[in-house]
């Protein structure tokens, strides 16, 4: 596994200065226990010892959980937690009552492979008191050692996308990036060796993951079926009746096993944004997953189907690699975003809609060909005469390596505009 250095851990170091704790929460593989560990050697270069405990460790688990109180009394600050989740809301409790004797900074850092927290109690017991940091599988910026600033670009200095220099990718490198993912262990991996990789990680999932951490479920295979059908229509909008139909599973099922798979960082949702000026706006959430390589292993496509202009699955599995590096990149962003979907009644639809401070909103749509025509645009313009001087821009993303003006606050851009330094 590559040990690259992560855009997140200098988060991880200045909340560790404002919070007395932080949670670092991120898909299982996504290169948690990685960071933990560069935590430790930053902080050891400063003089400070971070103490390094995991929950992967049965001894360890035992005790924590066995009398959690005294256990976390006992944690010297500053301590880090792996899979903290595996010892339960008793152990978080705890965590709850020893930041509440002990304020000050920096006292622990917690991380875990499912949704903070699964338990609402838990949750609002701790907030304010924990600093939370996403930890999502490599960015493309993160792999090839880039600083991005594609969203404080696109609020705050939009033509300078006018200016920059692009590398031409081909629709080949295009669907290597689709197909390898972000997960640091697969990535140097060759094909077959990828493929058995993805193959063990939803067999983790439904299995280990789901008895082990979130409960007990009684049909697994049931599970996996949901798994691998709520995978496959990444980029769609959620539908549970759609799945429940596939799947032949009553929708509440299908319902309760999507909410393990969001606390499990599987998939994610962009919610469906709508004002007072776009009334006709569907609200339905866009549903994806956490990561392109693994969308493509239950797709059952590889490199050479997709580089194939013919192939059906590329536009999804492209949608799902923007709005994924956009959710990449927030964390680290300075512009504070929340990201959302688009879609009306009449099929008026945007991709992914950035919503930052002020309501001001940054339009993107995700073109899978290499060139663009001003009607690419037609959708971003009809939403930006909608809503007025909130719209800062719109941007189309698509394969070429040119920017192109589709008018105005509209402009095309390429792909790699997204990590482009």
């Amino acid at each position: 596994m590559m040990d690259v250095a992560r855009r997140s851990l200098t988060i991880v170091e200045e909340y560790l200065s404002e919070f007395r704790a932080v949670v670092v929460s991120g898909p299982r593989q996504s290169g948690k226990t990685t960071l933990l560990d560069q935590l430790r050697r930053r902080q050891q270069v400063s003089g400070v010892e971070v103490s390094l405990r995991t929950f992967d460790d049965v001894t360890e688990l035992s005790a924590a959980s066995g009398d959690s109180q005294t256990y976390v009394e006992q944690l010297r600050a500053p301590t880090a937690v792996d899979e903290f989740q595996r010892a339960g809301e008793p152990f978080l409790l705890s965590v709850k009552m020893r930041l509440d004797k002990d304020r000050s900074r920096g006292q622990l850092v917690l991380a875990g492979s499912t949704g903070f927290l699964t338990s609402k109690k838990v949750a609002d017991s701790l907030a304010g008191r924990v600093g939370i940091v996403e930890l999502w599988p490599f960015s493309v910026g993160e792999a090839t050692g880039q600083h991005e600033r594609f969203i404080d670009r696109a609020f705050r200095q939009p033509d300078q996308f006018h200016q920059l220099t692009y590398q031409r990718v081909s629709r080949a490198d295009i669907s290597e990036l689709l197909v390898r993912g972000g997960f640091p262990e697969p990535r140097g991996m060759a094909a077959r060796a990828r493929t058995n990789w993805f193959r063990s990680y939803l067999a983790t999932v439904a299995t280990k993951d789901v008895i082990e951490e979130v409960g007990e479920v009684r049909k697994l295979a049931e599970f996996r079926r949901v798994l691998e059908l709520v995978i496959a229509r990444t980029g769609q909008e959620a539908n549970a009746a759609a799945i429940a139909s596939d799947a032949g599973i009553h929708p509440t099922t299908v319902a309760q096993h999507v909410e393990l798979l969001r606390n499990l960082m599987v998939v994610h949702e962009l919610p469906a944004w709508a004002s007072s000026a776009t009334t006709k706006a569907k609200r339905h959430p866009k549903r994806y997953a956490v990561d392109t390589g693994l969308a493509a292993s239950v797709l059952g496509t590889d490199v050479a189907s997709l580089s194939d202009v013919r192939s059906p699955l590329f536009g999804q599995l492209l949608e799902t690699f923007v709005v994924n590096e956009l959710a990449k990149q927030r964390p680290w962003a300075e512009t504070d975003i929340r990201l959302h979907h688009f879609r009306d009644r009449n099929g008026a639809e945007i991709d992914a809609l950035l919503v930052g401070p002020g309501e001001r909103l940054v339009g993107i749509e995700v073109k899978s060909s290499a060139s663009v025509v001003a009607s690419d645009g037609r959708h971003l313009a009809s939403f930006r005469d909608r809503v007025g001087d909130r719209f800062v821009h719109g941007f189309v993303i698509y394969l070429g390596d040119q920017v192109v003006g589709l008018g105005p606050r509209l402009t095309a851009v390429p792909l790699s505009s997204l990590w482009a330094n």
